[in-house]
């Protein structure tokens, strides 16, 4: 326990499930202080007025348990504008070989990498996504220069080959990507990067994949979510399908990895919506998208799904039943909690099986090689896809779950 090691110290929460519930959090767990959104102006402010033992209580975007043990919410700050202005994360402090010694890297494993973020927050509104309370709908770019820099030196100093790019949607406008990738070549920077997190396939056509391609881009995903323009319109999923189809033709033209992102299970999903998902997602096999990541859908904290779902009294507290569900939503093997009336839980978990299996089962009879690859490459450390990184992750828990039960055995 933290608060035991540490009795006198401040313990402070943030990111996306903190500023979802901030009482929560305050109310389950021996914490100080909560902080709302970005997170890099307030704990400055906080620690230098802990350091000058000045009150904090009347920071913007904190929340607190007061003496009598009710919370306070303050008024979120107002977003960083200046986003280049905010030092680089200082990685000398961490341990950066073991972390790349787990080998478990977020998109497909190309050497030694480094998580990086070249935008902040989304322009959408998805009713089952964080992002419009976390970051609000603001989409802030940094300098293309900035983020190069960036690479080009953690690259100098930690030999990194490989950048993660963990936008929410790094790709929204195309002389920002432009630039970034003439900025990459210019510089002669021999190194390959990744957006595994999803980005917008209306900013990607052939011309621009070319230059992701020439500047070292391996692999980036799309996010669907579903393949039924009605659940599309409800969750206000803000994607055109077969633009999608036409930018992935264009990436994978270009020697791209593509993925693709879909959930079952929306509230608003029923059989025949379930039905042309699993035709989306036999149409991503067909082309030669190169992976898919279906999840069963989790009513996230404080998402506008979620607000709906506890209105309906779906959601009524935040029990066990619900916080498991954040856990096992993308857990393969995990039964999944259903909160669509049409599905129970295990058929949930089915459909979602279903869908995987059906994805790879087209994918390999599509081209057969593929298979051999995959099982050529499943002992050694990097990976050509993001499949191949799951197929190896799945293997090693595996491993390491038959272990620890002979071990109890």
């Amino acid at each position: 326990d933290i608060r035991q090691a540490f009795p006198r110290a401040l313990l402070v929460l943030g990111g996306e499930h903190g500023t979802g519930f901030p009482e929560f959090s305050l109310q389950q767990a021996p914490l100080d202080l909560v902080i709302l959104g970005e997170g890099e102006e307030i704990v400055v402010d906080l620690l230098d007025r802990v350091d000058r033992g000045d009150p904090w209580e009347d920071i913007p975007g904190v929340a607190f348990r007061r003496n009598e043990g009710s919370v306070q919410v303050n008024p979120r700050r107002s977003r960083i504008r200046e986003i280049d202005a905010i030092p680089w994360p200082a990685w000398d402090l961490f341990d950066i070989d073991q972390y790349n010694e787990v080998n478990q890297p977020h998109g497909a494993s190309q050497g030694k990498f480094m998580p990086m973020l070249a935008t902040r927050g989304c322009p959408f509104s998805c009713t089952f996504c964080t992002s419009p309370h976390m970051w609000t709908t603001r989409w802030v770019p940094r300098n293309p220069q900035s983020v190069v820099d960036e690479m080009e030196h953690y690259h100098r100093q930690y030999g990194t080959t490989d950048f993660q790019f963990e936008d929410l949607t790094a790709i929204v406008r195309k002389d920002w990507i432009r630039d970034f990738c003439d900025e990459i070549v210019a510089r002669g920077l021999e190194i390959t990067f990744q957006l595994p997190s999803g980005t917008r396939s209306e900013g990607i056509d052939y011309e621009v994949a070319r230059k992701l391609k020439a500047a070292g881009c391996h692999e980036f995903a799309f996010a669907p979510e579903s393949g039924d323009p009605r659940v599309l319109q409800a969750i206000k999923k803000k994607v055109h399908l077969p633009t999608m189809f036409e930018s992935a033709r264009s990436a994978l033209r270009a020697g791209i990895n593509v993925g693709c992102f879909f959930i079952i299970g929306f509230p608003e999903d029923d059989y025949r919506s379930v039905l042309r998902t699993y035709r989306a997602i036999v149409r991503c096999a067909w082309i030669g998208f190169t992976n898919v990541n279906l999840n069963a859908y989790s009513p996230q904290p404080n998402t506008e799904s979620f607000q709906e779902l506890q209105r309906q009294g779906v959601i009524r507290d935040l029990d066990d039943d619900y916080l498991m569900s954040l856990f096992t939503f993308q857990d393969f093997g995990a039964k999944k909690k259903s909160y669509n009336p049409r599905f129970g839980d295990w058929e949930l978990s089915f459909l979602v099986v279903f869908g995987v299996v059906l994805f790879y089962s087209v994918y390999f009879v599509r081209k057969p090689r593929r298979l051999a690859q995959l099982v050529a490459e499943l002992f050694g450390r990097s990976s050509s896809n993001k499949s191949t990184k799951m197929a190896k992750s799945f293997l090693k828990d595996a491993f390491t779950l038959m272990k620890n039960k002979l071990k109890r055995a």
